[in-house]
Protein backbone atom coordinates (compact mmCIF):
# COMPACT_ATOMS: atom_id res chain seq x y z
CA UNK A 1 0.00 0.00 0.00
CA UNK A 2 1.33 3.26 -0.75
CA UNK A 3 0.51 6.40 1.65
CA UNK A 4 1.66 9.96 0.64
CA UNK A 5 2.51 11.94 3.87
CA UNK A 6 1.95 15.76 3.32
CA UNK A 7 3.41 17.84 6.06
CA UNK A 8 1.09 21.33 6.09
CA UNK A 9 -0.75 23.64 8.10
CA UNK A 10 -3.60 22.32 9.08
CA UNK A 11 -6.66 23.73 12.04
CA UNK A 12 -4.99 24.03 15.00
CA UNK A 13 -7.73 21.12 16.28
CA UNK A 14 -6.38 18.96 13.58
CA UNK A 15 -3.03 16.87 14.13
CA UNK A 16 -3.81 14.33 10.37
CA UNK A 17 -6.49 13.74 7.92
CA UNK A 18 -6.29 11.26 5.70
CA UNK A 19 -8.03 10.78 2.21
CA UNK A 20 -8.23 8.02 -0.16
CA UNK A 21 -7.21 8.72 -3.88
CA UNK A 22 -8.90 7.42 -7.14
CA UNK A 23 -5.95 5.91 -7.55
CA UNK A 24 -5.92 3.29 -4.79
CA UNK A 25 -3.56 5.21 -3.02
CA UNK A 26 -4.26 6.92 0.25
CA UNK A 27 -2.91 10.87 1.71
CA UNK A 28 -2.42 11.48 4.83
CA UNK A 29 -2.06 15.49 5.60
CA UNK A 30 -0.08 15.92 8.62
CA UNK A 31 -0.38 19.32 10.56
CA UNK A 32 3.33 20.79 10.68
CA UNK A 33 2.63 23.32 13.73
CA UNK A 34 2.54 19.63 15.87
CA UNK A 35 4.96 18.77 17.94
CA UNK A 36 7.10 15.63 16.34
CA UNK A 37 5.14 12.83 18.63
CA UNK A 38 1.60 14.74 17.71
CA UNK A 39 2.63 14.15 14.14
CA UNK A 40 3.72 10.55 14.94
CA UNK A 41 0.53 9.67 16.64
CA UNK A 42 -1.54 11.75 14.02
CA UNK A 43 -0.33 9.38 11.11
CA UNK A 44 -0.56 5.66 13.27
CA UNK A 45 -4.34 7.18 14.11
CA UNK A 46 -5.31 7.90 10.60
CA UNK A 47 -3.52 4.26 9.20
CA UNK A 48 -5.96 2.54 11.61
CA UNK A 49 -8.51 4.22 9.85
CA UNK A 50 -7.18 2.44 6.43
CA UNK A 51 -6.61 -0.52 7.92
CA UNK A 52 -10.01 -1.04 9.64
CA UNK A 53 -11.31 0.27 6.14
CA UNK A 54 -13.11 2.85 7.70
CA UNK A 55 -13.92 4.68 4.32
CA UNK A 56 -16.34 2.34 3.83
CA UNK A 57 -18.24 1.58 6.50
CA UNK A 58 -21.16 2.22 7.92
CA UNK A 59 -20.65 2.88 11.28
CA UNK A 60 -21.06 6.45 12.59
CA UNK A 61 -17.74 8.95 12.34
CA UNK A 62 -18.19 9.56 16.42
CA UNK A 63 -18.53 6.01 16.81
CA UNK A 64 -15.61 5.02 14.76
CA UNK A 65 -12.93 7.74 16.50
CA UNK A 66 -14.18 6.88 19.73
CA UNK A 67 -12.89 3.30 19.23
CA UNK A 68 -9.70 3.93 17.64
CA UNK A 69 -9.00 6.65 20.06
CA UNK A 70 -9.13 3.56 22.90
CA UNK A 71 -7.09 1.50 20.86
CA UNK A 72 -3.38 1.54 21.33
CA UNK A 73 -1.99 1.25 17.86
CA UNK A 74 0.52 -1.28 16.77
CA UNK A 75 3.57 0.23 14.68
CA UNK A 76 3.82 -3.28 13.39
CA UNK A 77 0.73 -2.51 10.78
CA UNK A 78 3.29 -0.39 8.98
CA UNK A 79 5.38 -2.78 7.69
CA UNK A 80 3.69 -3.28 4.47
CA UNK A 81 3.26 0.65 3.75
CA UNK A 82 5.26 2.41 1.15
CA UNK A 83 6.05 6.51 2.92
CA UNK A 84 6.25 9.10 0.58
CA UNK A 85 6.92 12.30 2.38
CA UNK A 86 6.11 15.82 0.79
CA UNK A 87 6.38 19.06 2.80
CA UNK A 88 4.26 21.88 1.29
Amino acid sequence: MNVNLVYTVLRPTQTAVVHHNNDGTYTIFVNSNKSQEKQRQGILHEIQHIKGDDFYSESQANLIERILHNKRPNEDDLEDINFYTHIL
